[in-house]
């Protein structure tokens, strides 16, 4: 029964390591509650904060293309204003002849017949700039002096440019409505070339109802802007090569028919030749927005990346002007994540320090507290066993706090103890010794009244009387 015992008490954890265990699971849980949320929470912060660094640099970037697209505008839109105040200045003098021709008329000197068909030999002979001419309708759109022998004389109402524009109809809705304006089509030049951009000028000569236009080709500005846009091309090609963000993180362009205009990255281009990267490209395109100054932010699986992180983070926006350019910025997601995954990993790391020592703090101080309760524990056994040293409590007495005043309770109690059954013991000695000697005058009594101690007295008097 007491080996049984003896067993329980070994399979059974002391309160010391209960306590210590108590002690290590709850730091446990804290830190890790702790270090989980502390975690999630700066790995969101940082992703975001390294989202909205993209930004900034897209941003920047995207202001500095604009700048580019804004200077070819503004060329474009300057020339081609001359182009125009060109025009109005050549007309202003045809206006002044054909005056001299109505007023020769009003004299007598000319016929109106006559000053009307100096007129239009004049307009029809008039060449300025790069062999550009003038042309001359009736308000019924009869060509009545055109240089080019396969219009004169013919009702140009439906007439269309190479575009499909009836641009001889609102030539006329102009000059009706305002007197004189511009307006764009495409033509030929007179001689059978492929038709060009051509920006016209029409006033209407009212004395006589007529319609006069003239136009200058604009092919050249195109071509100039085009050089320049070439220019800046390289140009954004060799600063984006230049340009890091985020790691891996790059720039490109690319135009809406999905030509990569400029490239930060040499691997885009060899992407650009597989299936998977024009898919991607027509990806960013459709999700690209319309209108400059927005930016929308997509996830791609990108067929430029040189390992395994596929899955990168595009931003996208437009420029404005004429060109209609994407611009776009990407970077991988993994890169994104970096500096909150490493900063998790060391905060992680530091948590792990500290639950170590928070948990060897807490096995000593759960030591500390617990071992004088392990010292009356031992105590109380050794006191039912008969070995009860009050000396072993000394260390536990010396305590202050409650666990001292146990130990000091214990303490006494056991010496009264101890010292109660030292005195039962002589007590119990000292009736044995009474009780036994009790016995021994019970047993001679119980003798000497036996019949057969009598029976051995009366013989035994009987030989001495006889001897006598």
């Amino acid at each position: 029964m007491d080996q049984e015992e003896t067993l329980r008490r070994r399979s059974r954890l002391t309160l010391s390591w209960r306590v210590s265990l108590l002690i290590a699971v709850l730091l446990v849980l804290s830190a890790v509650a702790s270090t989980l949320f502390a975690v999630q929470s700066i790995r969101n912060e940082l992703s975001q904060q390294s989202r909205e660094a993209v930004g900034n640099v897209h941003a920047s970037v995207a202001a500095l293309v604009q700048a580019e697209f804004d200077g070819i505008d503004l060329f474009r839109d300057q020339t081609l204003e001359r182009r125009k105040q060109g025009l109005r200045d050549v007309a202003a003098p045809i206006i002044v002849a054909l005056d001299e021709l109505r007023a020769s008329e009003a004299a007598g000197e000319l016929t109106k017949e006559q000053a009307q068909s100096r007129a239009l030999a004049l307009l029809t002979a008039v060449r300025f700039g790069d062999d550009d001419y003038f042309f001359t309708y009736d308000m019924d759109l009869t060509a009545i002096g055109h240089p080019d022998e396969r219009f004169q004389g013919r009702n140009l109402a439906d007439m269309q440019d190479a575009d499909g524009k009836y641009f001889v109809r609102e030539a006329r809705d102009i000059v009706l409505s305002r007197g004189d304006g511009y307006l764009d089509y495409r033509w030929e030049r007179l001689d059978g070339a492929e038709p060009s951009p051509k920006v016209g000028y029409v006033f209407l000569y009212e004395p006589w109802d007529w319609m006069i236009g003239t136009g200058v080709y604009v092919d050249d500005i195109e071509a100039e802007v085009d050089r320049q846009v070439e220019g800046i091309s390289q140009t954004l090609a060799q600063t984006f090569g230049h340009i890091s963000f985020s790691g891996d993180g790059f720039f490109f362009i690319v135009d809406r028919s999905g030509e990569i205009v400029a490239s930060g990255s040499p691997l885009l281009t060899s992407a650009m030749e597989t299936a998977a990267g024009q898919e991607v490209i027509t990806s960013i395109l459709a999700e690209a927005p319309a209108q400059p100054g927005v930016e929308v932010e997509q996830t791609v699986s990108a067929p430029w990346a040189s390992d395994d992180s596929t899955s990168w983070s595009v931003r996208t926006s437009t420029s404005g002007g004429d060109l209609d350019w994407v611009l776009v910025s990407a970077v991988s997601e993994e890169q994104l994540e970096a500096p909150g995954r490493d900063l998790a990993l060391q905060l992680m790391g530091l948590a792990l320090v500290v639950l170590l020592i928070g948990l060897a703090l807490g096995i000593l101080v759960s030591r500390r507290i617990t071992k004088p309760v392990d010292d009356i524990t031992r105590a109380a056994r050794a006191l039912a066993d008969g070995s009860f040293d009050p000396a072993d409590l000394d260390v536990a007495a010396r305590r202050s706090d409650e666990v001292g005043d146990l130990a000091r309770t214990f303490q006494t109690m056991g010496t009264e103890i101890v010292e109660r059954e030292r005195r039962l013991r002589e007590q119990v000695e000292k009736l044995s010794v009474q009780i036994d000697r009790a016995k021994v005058a019970a047993e001679v009594q119980e003798i000497t009244e036996s019949d057969y101690f009598q029976r051995l007295k009366s013989r035994s008097r009987e030989l001495r009387d006889r001897d006598e």
